[in-house]
């Protein structure tokens, strides 16, 4: 095997962008640990489920993105904090449900309506908003304190957090890799004419991707409430654009038909270690944004130039 063919491999520049950015933030900060890359793997874990929502999307194509996923997830760490009052798994469920719902919701909207991805997701996470607006002052903000010892656990030096996320990671790709539907996403998203005359039905697979990706929100939305110790309005605002630039810089192609699981979750890691490095050296907020949003208009650009190459 080339090294040009293991840097094709996509995951393989997110994880020496990690490794770069650690060494630079040793350097800045003149220490170097292990404790760096295990915080940085666990504050990386509600981007990288984001993450992996959004590559789930990304890949039905129809040039398809979900902006609403991080209003999903602060309603669903609502949702969450509030059942899991009762009981744990009670919370858990509920917010995975509702997570699904909204996803169902949002693909049914555009599959059977055609209205694009990107305006039936904008459109839905205003309406999240209103609902989390109107419901949170009768719903129950704080953590249940069993689940939030539960998941900052340390196994051997790693977060339960960090395992729980990457256990739902390793599922993902079984689902995609191993599986008929998996097969069939891929398919729909490199020509949805051609898998249609394939025989394979476009839309619902195209809905029960938009469902995944609400699921992995809710999920987010649960660990999320638990580990920040509530919920509160803007709390997914964080990791919007550290999810959708992990999501692109994993190897998920912008046009759809390509996923990365493995690359996602590395993107999320390198993300985090990027913003450890800013705050490391200092940077003000607004010029962190500013570096993290020309970063993802670079590797969108990239994205966008890869798959007219592969296609064309």
């Amino acid at each position: 095997m080339t090294l040009k063919t293991v840097f094709q491999k996509h995951f393989m520049w997110p994880l020496l962008g990690s490794l770069l950015l650690w060494l630079l933030i040793g350097i800045v900060s003149g220490r170097f640990t292990a404790e760096q890359f295990s915080t940085c793997a666990k504050l990386a874990t509600f981007a990288m489920l984001l993450g992996l929502a959004q590559m789930v999307v990304v890949t039905s194509g129809d040039g398809a993105i979900d902006l609403s996923q991080v209003y999903i997830l602060t309603l669903c760490a609502y949702v969450a904090c509030h059942f899991m009052v009762q009981n744990i798994a009670l919370g858990l469920a509920a917010a995975i449900a509702v997570g699904v719902l909204c996803g169902l919701l949002n693909g049914l909207i555009n599959g059977y309506f055609r209205v694009p991805a990107m305006i039936t997701t904008l459109a839905m996470g205003y309406i999240i908003f209103s609902i989390i607006l109107i419901s949170a002052p009768s719903l129950k903000t704080l953590p249940n304190r069993q689940f939030v010892a539960f998941i900052n656990r340390n196994i051997a030096g790693v977060s339960m957090l960090t395992l729980l996320v990457t256990a739902a990671a390793v599922l993902l790709a079984i689902l995609l890799y191993k599986t008929r539907y998996g097969r069939q996403l891929h398919a729909v998203g490199q020509n949805r004419v051609a898998a249609r005359y394939a025989g394979i039905a476009v839309r619902p697979v195209v809905i029960i991707a938009f469902m995944i990706a609400g699921g992995f929100s809710g999920f987010a939305g649960a660990l999320c409430g638990a580990f920040i110790g509530g919920a509160f309005q803007d709390m997914g605002s964080t990791y919007f654009l550290p999810s959708v630039a992990a999501t692109f810089v994993g190897g998920t192609v912008a046009s759809g038909g390509k996923s990365n699981v493995p690359g996602v979750c590395l993107g999320a890691l390198m993300m985090s270690f990027m913003s450890m490095f800013l705050n490391t050296a200092n940077f003000s907020p607004g010029l962190q944004r500013l570096i993290q949003g020309v970063f993802l208009v670079c590797i969108l650009i990239a994205s966008v130039k890869n798959s007219s190459k592969n296609r064309g």
